[in-house]
């Protein structure tokens, strides 16, 4: 286990879509939150690799959608987060609900999605935190959020060290994308 205060974080799994045209792309996220108190004016912060396949639809169109891995879609994991939608269209042979009322991709048998349309980003080299607009929303009540944790209990022992190794490449990558900010005092 790691001595990083971080690794007791046990974050929902997301899988984020995107469409740009007649391209579309979809990836695994975990870094996404509610970013407001106001109930009737929902929006989220949604951190995104500029390297990833999906984040090149969402810059281009604006937006995108976030559906809410539910507990049982274990399997949508490593399918999302293994390979890149360079290689394969991701959403082929995915079982999607109706699309978003922009006609964005939604994953069937989720917790629910959000449909979200960019306001603002700060680029922070090997992410792009984005601040976007809830513009469209469901939940599928009853359903439980299925969690990184849990996720990977679930999983077998090969497509956990799959993942760990993927994420700890894509680390390595990131660190010369990392850009430094001068430090402020208060």
């Amino acid at each position: 286990m790691s001595d990083s205060i971080f690794a007791l974080t046990n974050h929902e799994l997301w899988v984020v879509t995107a469409r740009d045209g007649e391209r579309r792309a979809g990836q695994l996220a975990t870094w996404l939150l509610p970013a407001t108190l106001v109930p009737d004016r929902p929006r989220v912060v949604a951190l995104l690799s500029p390297e990833n396949h999906t984040h090149g639809l969402v810059r281009a169109s604006g937006g995108f959608a976030l559906s809410l891995l539910a507990e049982g879609q274990e399997a949508l994991v490593p399918h999302f987060g293994l390979r890149s939608g360079r290689e394969l269209d991701k959403l082929a042979g995915v079982e999607l609900d109706a699309p978003s009322p922009a006609g964005l991709p939604l994953l069937a048998g989720t917790c629910g999605w959000a449909e979200c349309a960019i306001l603002d980003a700060l680029d922070g080299g090997d992410r792009i935190v984005y601040l976007a607009e809830v513009t469209a929303q469901r939940l599928h009540a009853g359903r439980r959020p299925l969690r990184k944790q849990e996720a990977f209990a679930r999983l077998p022992a090969d497509v956990v060290a799959a993942l760990r190794a993927k994420a700890a490449r894509d680390g390595e990558r990131d660190r010369a994308l990392q850009r430094s900010f001068p430090h402020r005092a208060a």
